[in-house]
């Protein structure tokens, strides 16, 4: 998180210095902060608490209590786990609790950025009926997103972030699938394709630690059945439309040699380029927008 307590061991005795805040979680006012020493309290009250009267709420409010039980018992991590104890009983009172704003943890304003462009379509496809259609995928979905954020926050549990990361895009592909529930057809469909997505720093393709790990689920999945992958390089507008299809061909092939370095065959990858011809976040001529400076990857 953001703001952490600090426990300063003092000759004598042991005195501790709450810095816990009020968060506005992106317009929902959700007012809570984690502490080491209420711990106990805050997951026996989610759990003895109001039960949410939704699917939704329930599946969240679960996914929670064991998230916040597994950084207590397993890492000793009792100010996060007081946290999302909280956050399970703001849950539990039927509150309607979004996903963390990755602006209350500690990121760069690139990271900030790039992860809220992952966050704006979480919530975008709770808000389109997802919560209800889709409750246990939905609540997995959100409870490992925050697990994603939190653990790349503290940056050393790779395995563990990683994890997050590839059960938080398993569940947004259910997610993402259109409900077109006609009459069956005889044909087995074909296998619908998987979007991976890693952006860049402005006017750089160096791969950033967040992309590794969505390279590597890129890698998994394309492991599964050896299909065809498609790589696109795209820019924002800031710049020259000639200097940034450049641009986009060196990101392009920057994320081809690292896919390759992870054992998928290079013929198997067709790569284009597209400059700022296709932009995520559709801006003016010269604006330098962190979500437009991106490598899609499709895997068949």
């Amino acid at each position: 998180m953001q703001f952490r307590s600090s426990v300063i061991f003092a000759l004598g005795g042991v005195a501790l210095l709450s810095a816990c805040s009020s968060i506005d979680n992106s317009g929902t006012a959700v007012a809570y902060g984690g502490n080491p020493l209420t711990y106990g309290n805050s997951v026996s009250s989610a759990i003895a608490g109001q039960e949410p009267t939704t699917g939704f709420g329930k599946a969240l409010k679960a996914e929670y209590i064991a998230y916040a039980q597994r950084e207590a018992d397993e890492w000793y991590d009792f100010f996060d786990a007081d946290f999302f104890a909280k956050k399970a009983g703001k849950v539990a009172g039927n509150e309607t609790i979004l996903p963390e704003d990755p602006a209350n943890w500690r990121f760069s304003d690139e990271e900030i950025a790039q992860k809220r462009a992952v966050r704006d379509e979480l919530i975008a496809l709770l808000d389109d009926g997802k919560r209800d259609a889709m409750p246990e995928t939905a609540a997995i979905a959100q409870a490992r997103f925050d697990c994603w954020i939190e653990e790349s926050e503290e940056g050393w549990q790779t395995d563990l972030i990683s994890q997050c990361w590839k059960d938080f895009e398993a569940a947004m592909s259910e997610l993402r699938k259109t409900e077109e529930m006609a009459a069956p057809v005889a044909a087995v469909a074909p296998t619908e394709s998987r979007l991976f997505t890693i952006f860049f720093d402005f006017d750089s393709v160096a791969i950033t630690p967040v992309s590794e790990r969505v390279l590597d689920a890129a890698a998994e999945q394309w492991a599964q059945n050896m299909g065809n992958i498609t790589v696109v390089g795209h820019t924002d507008s800031s710049g020259t439309a000639n200097y940034n299809l450049k641009l986009s061909e060196r990101r392009a092939s920057a994320a081809l040699g690292e896919l390759t370095g992870r054992g998928i065959k290079g013929n198997s990858v067709e790569t284009d380029a597209v400059g700022e011809g296709d932009l995520l976040i559709p801006t003016p001529d010269g604006v330098r927008e962190p979500r437009n400076r991106r490598v899609t990857i499709s895997v068949d």
